[in-house]
């Protein structure tokens, strides 16, 4: 049996856990504003979206929260951008042009001159929100909307690193076969799961992926193509049943994202 090797570029940490604790400080106020609590500990919360609805053949609307009063980003394109800023609560909107293969976007927010980056860069597939997801550099993806079923998206480098994602019912145990390699995982109150394993490179040739998926009685399979990235910059590709998303790393490098 295949050894399953967590990749190092998927072993960063891609949340953070804040606890305060006051202690020999009695003098000091008690902070209970979650906002002023991680403002004065160093942090802010970084944005984040509530939902993705399309607004006709070209357009979509995306909300999300933030602090209160931020000037939110959406970057896309050639140094393109729509700004827009969240109400006195953090709720924000904005509409964004969609192209016919999707859109990527970059979004951010300021906070008394800090730019706070979403956790990863935002693929709204078109025509179909609700398979939105936060592709993450050296992390599987996150989907956006909640509890939208149905949902598979495979990310890999150039090394080989392979990580599978996706939502189905909350609380279900998920079992994951790739290349006779099993994985057993549990997804979360929302219904994610992901796990992360080991290919061979495809830039040594093209390296096919047989992903069987089975939560209870219902399983689906689905045979992925692994190949090189190649080119520059951002681009979206359809292939069947889905799409494909070569997107470019913050440190440089390319990594691949297949949404089905």
């Amino acid at each position: 049996m295949k050894k399953i090797i967590a990749p190092f570029w998927l072993q960063t940490v891609t949340g953070l856990a804040l606890a305060l604790a006051l202690t020999g400080c009695q003098d000091k106020p008690t902070v209970t504003d979650p906002d002023a609590a991680m403002r004065a500990a160093g942090y802010a919360r970084a944005p984040v979206i509530t939902g993705i609805e399309p607004a006709g053949s070209d357009m979509v609307v995306v909300t999300g929260d933030t602090l209160p009063n931020a000037r939110v980003r959406f970057a896309y394109g050639n140094q393109r951008a729509i700004g827009v800023t969240a109400d006195s609560k953090g709720h924000f909107r904005a509409e964004l042009p969609i192209g016919a293969q999707g859109g990527i976007y970059d979004l951010s927010a300021g906070d008394v001159g800090r730019l706070m980056h979403a956790d990863g860069r935002l693929f709204i597939p078109p025509g179909m929100p609700q398979k939105a997801i936060l592709m993450r550099p050296g992390a599987p993806s996150l989907p956006v909307v909640p509890h939208a079923s149905q949902l598979l998206v495979a990310d890999y480098d150039s090394a080989g690193a392979f990580a599978l994602a996706g939502r189905v019912t909350p609380k279900t145990a998920v079992n994951l076969v790739v290349d006779g390699v099993r994985v057993r995982q549990m997804s979360d109150d929302t219904g994610y799961f992901s796990a992360i394993m080991q290919i061979p490179s495809p830039t040594q040739g093209a390296v096919v992926a047989d992903v069987s998926v089975q939560v209870g009685e219902t399983s689906w399979t689905r045979t992925i193509s692994v190949t090189s990235a190649t080119g520059e910059g951002d681009r979206i590709t359809a292939i069947p049943q889905g799409w494909r998303v070569d997107w470019v790393l913050p440190g440089g490098g390319i990594q691949t994202t297949l949404v089905f």
